[in-house]
Order: structure tokens, then sequence, then C-alpha cells
């Protein structure tokens, strides 16, 4: 089961991102972190990773309600798509597709949509 905690976070770096603010990169040693690379590193390879972008799919209708968040999560959605390394579709994303044409487009091109 996917950390419901984890998901929350990135729900509300997504809903920052949608309302136009800035996450604060991270300089660390070696390397300078992104808005979602720390908590998305955090959760394993391939399966792991489809296994969090359906639950991400699954908060759609918490989401959806708000524009401007809706904004941050399909960056959110974009970012786990490419990361779970399959364009197997996820539960619930056709309909995500659907109801979101123009914001969609990245994520068609990536399910061959």
């Amino acid at each position: 089961m996917v950390e419901e905690e984890r998901i929350e976070e990135l729900l509300g770096i997504a809903k920052s991102i949608g309302y136009g603010e800035i996450p604060p990169y991270q300089h660390n040693e070696c390397f300078t972190s992104g808005a979602f690379d720390l908590v998305l590193v955090r959760k394993g390879q391939g399966f792991e990773r489809f296994e969090l972008l359906e639950e991400v799919c699954r908060k759609y209708e918490e989401v959806r309600k708000d524009e401007k968040h809706l904004e941050g999560y399909f960056y959110l959605l974009n970012q786990l798509a490419h990361l779970s390394d399959t364009t197997e579709l996820p539960y619930g994303m056709k309909r995500i597709i659907d109801e979101n044409e123009e914001r969609s487009k990245e994520l068609k091109k990536w399910y061959r949509i």
C-alpha cells in the first residue's frame, strides 16, 4: 500500500505549483533537487511508482474542484507517468484525460491516446 503521507505531500506540492508558488529547490552536496524530486526518489522504481501514480489518480475527485490545484496536479501526473516507466494506463487515468482535453496533451502522448 502506498503511504498516504507521501501522497498528501505530493498533492500539497502540486497545489503550491498550481497557485503559482515555486517550491524551493534544495541544494545538497552534489546536486540540486526540484519540487517533487526528493519525495519521488524515496519511492523506489517501476511498479512502486506505478502504484503511486494510481493512488494519485484516485485523488482526482478531491482535486478537480480547484482549477489552480488541478494545474499542479497535472504537472505531478506527468512526472509520475514518466517515472513509472510504463505506458500501461493506471486505473482512473482515462477519465482524467477525457475530462481535461487541454491539460492532458502530455499524458495523451505518453499513453499514445
